[in-house]
């Protein structure tokens, strides 16, 4: 039975968190209103208030659902090419920026221009979130490719992320075209000690 409880509360916190989402994501964190919330879910305030007891609780909760979400995506990428450095950063970068682009919470996240009441709740956890994914990103890389020189790694690390970030503030090309320019850059800057050889960059195609 306690085990059917959790089960239950955590499916309603979900559907609570889901519908708090649509509200930030159409109108802003401005507009959220804790009775909307909870109508539109069709529960009471006093049981949405014993999940999230305020609208900041609502935000806290969004914010690390969005960022677990983020780092699950960039890993999934980076596993499926662990034996191509320069196809994981590619796939992981192009995941980020394509959900970036769909996604309000991840894009002020990590560049720290949310709007509204947003922007003021996020600016000093966009920089927990950017630290979070470039020590995320630093353990895979030394895991899953020991041989590269340990300070090329974390300038490549660091780079990949700050790129990342970059090309989000100022979307130019699509997120497939800014992935691959990244892709290259980072694998550069990892393998350009140790005697490392540089694959060449792949054809774009015509």
């Amino acid at each position: 039975m306690p085990r059917f409880r959790e089960t239950v509360r955590t499916l309603l916190r979900e559907r609570l968190l889901d519908a708090a989402y649509e509200t930030v994501a159409d109108r802003g964190f401005d507009k959220l209103r804790m009775a909307h919330v909870a109508g539109a879910v069709g529960v009471s305030r006093q049981t949405l208030y014993s999940e999230f007891p305020s609208k900041e609780a609502v935000g806290e909760a969004l914010f690390q659902r969005e960022l677990e979400r983020c780092l699950v995506g960039i890993q999934e990428g980076l596993d499926a090419h662990r034996d191509d450095l320069r196809a994981a950063i590619e796939a992981a970068v192009g995941f980020t920026l394509t959900l970036a682009g769909r996604n309000p919470l991840i894009r002020a996240m990590l560049t720290s221009t949310g709007e509204d009441g947003l922007l003021s709740y996020l600016t000093t956890r966009s920089a927990a979130a950017f630290d979070t994914a470039t020590a995320m990103a630093d353990a895979y890389a030394a895991e899953a490719w020991p041989t590269i020189d340990p300070v090329a790694r974390e300038l490549a690390v660091d780079a990949a992320v700050r790129l990342t970030a970059s090309h989000i503030v100022q979307v130019g090309a699509s997120p497939e075209e800014s992935a691959r320019r990244i892709a290259d850059t980072v694998v550069r800057v990892a393998l350009s000690t140790g005697g490392e050889t540089v694959p060449p960059p792949r054809a774009t195609p015509a």
